[in-house]
């Protein structure tokens, strides 16, 4: 299932519109609220537990219509699960449902949001690129929820669509070694174990960047705001390194119809050994790597490429040809017992191919 975002902007809304809107906006944050202060004091995780005790308080106070109501307590309770409190300053998006609280309605070739609000039912026209166009105009998505919002005089509608891609059958497996001198080793093999396709994605010119901007941060640690403009700036150039790392990660998917095998890096910071080189450290924990199998999985969704992850166990020392257990000599250099030598990172990249091939055919 692929989820996507998007935003669309209500065009040019009359007064009388905006006014139900705002109406609309005010009491769902008003409601909200007293939803929260009522779930603390009694405590709920669960928004069908907290129903009851809600419900009849949005509606008859706050005038939401019902299904907005429901969402408002269910809102309230993500909130609380996270947060724990019962007050917040900034307005929260009102929480639509598709076909309930609001639609899209198409006519004579023109876009618009029937949306619901404390007075009845108002049509407000859209505005949106091509982009968006082609999103809604594809029967593929379904229009779930939209997230009604203010911002610098406009209002706007977050739309959520899914779609369902049904999932190739892979033929061949693909595994990926997440590293900092390479950022990933990715290695194809078919069912009889044959490498198909080995690649690396070096990580030297990002490391060198990476810490210089560190080497900024300090020199520069007394001026106001800078070390966070340094720090957004260095996450910009990872966002970017990973992305591009994902779309050729799954352009080779795509073409040899491969199965994505990721380690499962859960607690990995926790599980990194701790070195007195402070260095070192830093560029063990502060890698994005969650941040690039996401967009790997995102990707792999829209073209049906299946990803799974499993254990790392013993991935980087065992031997790709004979399955001895070696060791990794240097960074970049793997010796088994029997002599074979690897590629360290890549030769972990084939072992957890090898263990995928399970979850092939």
């Amino acid at each position: 299932m692929h989820i996507t975002l998007h935003h669309i902007k209500l065009y040019k809304p009359s007064r009388n519109k905006q006014e139900q809107l705002n109406l609309l906006l005010r009491n769902w944050n008003k409601g909200l609220r007293s939803a929260l202060k009522i779930i603390k004091h009694w405590g709920f995780t669960s928004y069908t537990k907290s129903h009851k005790h809600t419900y009849r308080v949005l509606r008859n106070n706050y005038s939401l219509p019902s299904q907005i109501a429901v969402e408002c307590n269910r809102k309230a309770i993500e909130i609380f699960k996270v947060n724990q409190i019962s007050r917040f300053k900034s307005n929260v998006p009102v929480r639509l449902v598709n076909g309930k609280s609001f639609a899209i309605i198409v006519k004579n070739g023109r876009y618009f949001a029937k949306i619901l609000t404390p007075n009845g039912k108002i049509f407000c026209p859209l505005a949106f690129g091509k982009y968006q166009l082609n999103y809604l105009a594809d029967e593929r998505y379904i229009i779930k929820t939209a997230d009604l919002y203010f911002s610098k005089g406009e209002w706007y509608l977050n739309l959520v669509l899914e779609y369902q891609q049904k999932q190739i059958e892979p033929k061949t497996v693909m595994g990926i070694d997440l590293g900092i001198v390479n950022l990933a080793s990715v290695a194809v093999i078919d069912q009889d174990k044959n490498i198909l396709h080995t690649e690396m994605f070096s990580g030297r010119e990002l490391r060198f960047k990476r810490l210089r901007y560190r080497q900024k941060r300090k020199l520069k640690s007394k001026k106001a705001g800078s070390q966070k403009i340094s720090t957004i700036k260095e996450n910009r150039i990872c966002r970017e390194v990973n992305f591009h790392i994902a779309n050729r990660i799954i352009e080779l998917a795509a073409k040899n119809n491969s199965l994505i095998v990721f380690e499962n890096l859960k607690n990995i910071r926790s599980n990194i050994t701790k070195e007195k080189d402070r260095l070192s450290n830093y560029e063990k924990n502060s890698w994005a790597y969650y941040q690039l199998k996401e967009f790997v999985k995102h990707k792999a969704c829209l073209h049906g490429i299946p990803v799974i992850e499993i254990s790392p166990f013993k991935t980087s020392q065992i031997c790709s040809t004979c399955q001895a257990e070696g060791q990794r000599i240097t960074q970049s250099l793997f010796l088994c017992p029997n002599g074979h030598r690897h590629n360290a990172d890549k030769n972990a990249s084939i072992n957890i191919a090898v263990r995928g091939l399970q979850h092939v055919g």
